[in-house]
């Protein structure tokens, strides 16, 4: 029955989710193979599901299991939390886990932290990783969330999700000491900085650069990350398409120029996670993202 789980089990599988290996997670937890993987089809037995499937090497965590060790780590999160609390020791911490496309973690989720809380009470930890990875560590219970752009298999059970705001991807040039851009759409040939095709915005640039037939463009560099492209295309090397969040200074500024506003791409950016409880802080500051409309 599940009223007679223990907690132990659930630090089991948390650290066998860890090591993927029945042998290094007895170890760790200081306890024979034999009787640790009897605990683990303990844990299995009172929740009436496979939580990892042993057919796989290394070990994997079932499509249930990936649900289950978000709600067993955050569910030994939040006992720690509260007895620490109730001790009056207040040097716990809750972890709250985000995995964030590049650009976004650089010019965007800094200033969502700084608004969410003083408090001293949580850690974050941000891994700045490309958008197809970020799904992929969520689906496998290793991220509380994703802030990323639109993505279809996240917009349905077993994940919920947020819009945080439109942006959209700007062409832009560098300019010249009279404000006035260095390339121009009327150029022969554009030297192109250039999303990799295989990131998010490089799809979106390359559906885009399909339909057009009256621009002649060079391939000069290319890059997934978008601060990277900003920074040759601020040293004059080109011309490419940025998001609006990353050049809003430049562009008041005039230090950039965008080229052609029919040839900007709207994107919505997204945060996402789970439907498992999260701990205290992590759902806090899931209720506040929710309200971001920037």
């Amino acid at each position: 029955m599940i009223s007679n789980l223990e907690i132990k089990w659930l630090h089991d599988i948390v650290v066998l989710e860890e090591y993927r290996s029945f042998t290094l997670a007895a170890e760790k937890r200081n306890i024979s193979q034999s009787s640790f993987s009897r605990r683990i089809q303990s844990i299995e037995s009172a929740v009436s599901f496979e939580i990892f499937d042993r057919n796989t090497n290394p070990l994997q965590l079932t499509p249930q299991g990936k649900n289950f060790i978000v709600y067993a780590r955050n569910l030994l999160d939040d006992i720690y939390f509260q007895i620490n609390k109730i001790k009056g020791v207040d040097n716990s911490k809750q972890r709250i886990n985000i995995s964030a496309a590049h650009s976004l973690s650089v010019f965007l989720l800094p200033d969502f932290i700084s608004q969410f809380s003083h408090d001293t009470d949580k850690i974050f930890f941000v891994e700045s990783i490309n958008v197809d990875e970020a799904v992929y560590k969520l689906k496998d219970g290793q991220s509380d969330f994703i802030l990323s752009f639109y993505n279809e298999e996240l917009m349905s059970s077993p994940f919920l999700h947020a819009k945080i705001l439109e942006s959209r991807l700007h062409l832009v040039s560098l300019c010249d000491v009279h404000k006035q851009p260095i390339f121009k759409l009327g150029d022969p040939l554009l030297p192109l900085m250039k999303y990799t095709d295989e990131s998010y915005m490089g799809r979106q640039v390359n559906q885009l650069m399909s339909k057009l037939d009256n621009l002649s463009f060079e391939l000069s560099f290319v890059s997934s990350m978008s601060d990277v492209l900003k920074r040759m295309i601020l040293n004059g090397s080109g011309v490419g398409w940025l998001p609006d969040y990353s050049i809003k200074n430049e562009i008041e500024k005039k230090e950039l120029s965008i080229l052609d506003d029919q040839l900007s791409i709207t994107m919505g950016v997204y945060i996402y996670r789970t439907e498992a409880r999260l701990n205290i802080s992590s759902e806090r500051f899931w209720q506040f993202m929710r309200n971001q409309k920037l």
